[in-house]
């Protein structure tokens, strides 16, 4: 970099050469990343984030003092191999989550080295804003809705008991008479707090408050959210018992949310001005006064030289590497897909037989959709057979983005899981592997499940292998502790392209309860209708792989 005459073979830094970059080497990579994240309710909030750290940033530039002094090369080289690495890991993974914090160490690197410290600091609001679009690694920001709707579950039923409400807690389940409550992942308040966390980022930077000042702000707000929805769940329960008013479902539900929004927001400004009192009396306050707009143009006398051409170029081969990896990974023979996505609509076009195995067909669910926090949309189609007293709902459940754990569900609607079994690919159950588990609930009810999850591709994910979920003795290893989460992700690393994490899934499962638990022979009936409800569900929505050219 310099800002002297240029040289002959110099190219000019121009806001065009710049994006140009950007484009092609983080272009395919960061627009995988945010389609995907727009696949989540949770995430829908980014393009506003987008736009707040876009002028955060412009602010931040127009107020920088001119001329700049790039930063030293001690820093810079470090910076630099850091985002070259992770974009290059990102592209060959064909991960854009990596591609997306790639980028954001690249921002940092590109400022240091135009204008040292006087440019970080000028894009570091932006930066800290953009952070709060990047899920946490290892899908924790789905554990952390699950530990969410706990804590939403117990502290509503301890304030109900004192209100006087009678109920039954079962899981995430409020039983109060009349009505079943669950604690949906939107009702746990992990929309909000993620939302309102990017509004308080956003906020606090724009009216120029220090980092600690931030970080306060944003505990109270975290606390807020959860006070709110605590309210929420607890109030809803409450006049429910009372009225009969159902503010859990419909337009009453999404008002309640709306105001609670508005309140939210309220919190932050008012917050806002209460902390920044309190830092001035204790005179902390970092609020900076704005720095006059040069009249010199940002990138006024800057020209590429030497290793800055070398970074283009490596930038453009991994923008390649990217569009390459991009089309293999959705249009490639690896990845041929067997599950037409357009079948699976949710009109309810899977018929199953009046009788079958047996079992004689006694009513059927026509599929609803259903919006949760981390699925893309799911649609349950729901049969039930019974025989000999014994009643079980089949279930054809789609499309999953990513594996789920079903028995993640059973716990949180109050069963218990008591043992699972993995059932290997055999000729006798047609080669499709499944999941056995045993449930119980605490009203003296067991129950016998059976389920197995297919992608896309027809692969069976129950399966023990490179590509399960599962260990070789059942063990859920995406769902479980963080070290199994661990040892999943680096299981998958030499099938990036074709990572179980990035794919839509369908599941088929057969579930049978009855008080004292099912007999031995009763249960053997229930995993042969599964065996045969599955074959004839499989028909209808999975094409034949075309048999290999020997």
């Amino acid at each position: 970099m310099t800002h002297d005459e240029p040289l002959d073979d110099g190219w000019r830094l121009s806001p065009l050469t710049i994006g140009l970059l950007a484009l092609v080497g983080f272009g395919p990579l960061l627009a995988q990343f945010f389609w995907n994240l727009w696949n989540f309710d949770t995430y829908q909030f980014f393009p506003l984030a987008l736009a707040g750290a876009g002028l955060l940033a412009w602010r931040g530039l127009q107020e920088t003092e001119r001329p700049l002094e790039g930063g030293s090369g001690f820093l810079t080289l470090p910076l630099v191999f850091c985002f070259l690495g992770l974009l290059a890991t990102a592209a060959v993974m064909w991960s854009p989550w990596m591609g997306m914090a790639a980028f954001l160490v690249a921002i940092l690197a590109m400022a240091w080295w135009l204008g040292g410290w006087a440019l970080v600091r000028a894009v570091f609001p932006a930066w800290i804003l953009l952070i709060t679009v990047l899920p946490p690694p290892l899908s924790l920001d789905q554990r952390f809705a699950l530990q969410l709707q706990e804590w939403a579950t117990e502290g509503s039923s301890r304030v109900l008991a004192l209100l006087g409400v009678p109920h039954l807690l079962s899981g995430l389940l409020i039983e109060i008479p009349g009505q079943r409550l669950l604690v949906e992942e939107a009702c746990s308040g992990i929309n909000s707090i993620l939302f309102m966390t990017s509004a308080c980022v956003f906020y606090a930077m724009w009216q120029r408050r220090g980092l600690f000042f931030l970080a306060t702000l944003y505990a109270l707000t975290i606390g807020c959210v959860l006070a709110g929805n605590l309210v929420r769940i607890t109030f809803g329960a409450w006049i429910f018992f009372h009225y009969q008013i159902d503010l859990f479902s419909g337009w009453k539900h999404e008002a309640v949310g709306l105001v609670l929004t508005a309140t939210y927001l309220v919190f932050i400004i008012a917050g806002d001005a209460i902390l920044a009192k309190i830092f001035t009396l204790h005179g902390n306050d970092h609020h900076e006064e704005p720095v006059a707009k040069p009249s010199e143009s940002l990138l006024d006398g800057l020209y590429f030289e030497g290793g800055i051409k070398v970074l283009a170029v490596v930038l453009a081969l991994l923008g390649v590497v990217q569009l390459a990896r991009g089309w293999a990974f959705h249009f490639g023979l690896d990845r041929a897909q067997v599950i037409n996505p357009a079948w699976m609509d949710g009109s309810a076009k899977f018929k199953m037989p009046s009788q079958i195995a047996g079992w004689e067909l006694i009513s059927e669910v026509k599929p609803v959709p259903k919006k949760a926090a981390f699925e893309d949309g799911v649609f349950s189609h729901l049969w039930q057979y019974r025989k000999d007293g014994v009643v079980a709902t089949i279930s054809l459940d789609y499309p999953f983005f990513g594996y789920h754990d079903v028995t993640i569900c059973y716990g949180n609607s109050g069963w218990e899981v008591q043992k699972t079994k993995l059932q290997n690919a055999s000729p006798e159950n047609e080669m499709i592997p499944c999941m056995e588990v045993s449930l119980a609930r605490k009203d003296g009810v067991n129950a016998d499940l059976f389920y197995s999850t297919i992608d896309e591709t027809g692969v069976w994910l129950e399966e023990p292998g490179e590509r399960s979920p599962y260990d070789a003795e059942g063990t859920p290893l995406r769902e479980g502790s963080l070290a199994s989460r661990i040892e999943h992700r680096l299981r998958q690393l030499p099938f990036a392209g074709e990572s179980t994490d990035k794919q839509f899934n369908y599941r088929i499962q057969i579930l049978a309860a009855a008080r004292g638990g099912l007999g031995s022979t009763q249960r053997r009936q229930v995993e042969k209708l599964f065996q045969e409800a599955r074959i004839v569900l499989c028909e209808q929505f999975i094409e034949p792989k075309p048999l290999e050219v020997q």
